[in-house]
């Protein structure tokens, strides 16, 4: 329980030792590649287990997207956050640490829009609610496929969406006798935020 509660304040550390060295750069007057850190809430589907009813699936995310060339499209970033579902009346979360492959293929000719495709993979640390059994090991791999937008509102600060199918395998060691496989799955659809811009 300790690895799992200390997964995100490893991420954002992390993240934080990035940003800082990008604004001293900044400083500096060398010019330094984008990084978009993005803030965003997000709900979909949450099908919990092989023959029980599903709800809904409720999350924020915080997500940070390297841009290391801009004539490639390419971004490269990494995504973390809390996520919510529920099964026989208790509550599942799951703390997601994701790798995100981005492609940005510049279709439109506004400079204020940015299109892009995500791929996404990683990992799902999770929590039983209390009620659920004890002895299970909530955790999965996630994957997904997203589609999103960015639009510009000033040259730092913009607005964020994403659409698309991401899998949270959360408790596939279950000990449970009639859902050996697990208990849920969540297919995160859509999520939206805002996109803060920092270097050149």
């Amino acid at each position: 329980m300790k690895t799992i509660k200390t997964i995100p304040f490893v991420f954002l550390i992390l993240l934080t030792m990035n940003l800082t060295a990008q604004e001293s750069t900044l400083t500096k007057g060398n010019t330094s590649k984008p990084i978009l850190l993005n803030c965003a809430f997000g709900a979909g589907t949450f099908a919990a287990g092989e023959n029980m009813g599903g709800s809904v699936f409720l999350g924020s995310s915080l997500s940070a997207d390297w841009i290391p060339d801009k004539k490639t499209g390419l971004s490269y970033g990494l995504e973390s956050g809390l996520l919510r579902g529920e099964a026989q009346g208790s509550n599942i979360y799951g703390i997601p640490a994701i790798f995100r492959l981005g492609w940005h293929p510049h279709l439109v000719k506004n400079e204020n829009i940015d299109l892009f495709a995500l791929v996404k993979v990683g990992w799902g640390f999770g929590i039983w609610g209390s009620q659920l059994e004890t002895d299970s090991n909530p955790n999965g791999i996630v994957g997904g496929f997203n589609f999103g937008s960015r639009y510009v509102l000033t040259p730092r600060l913009g607005l964020y969406a994403e659409l698309g199918y991401t899998y949270y395998g959360l408790a596939r060691s279950s000990n449970h006798p009639e859902y050996p496989l697990g208990y849920g799955s969540g297919k995160l659809y859509t999520s939206f935020g805002l996109s803060l811009k920092l270097g050149n």
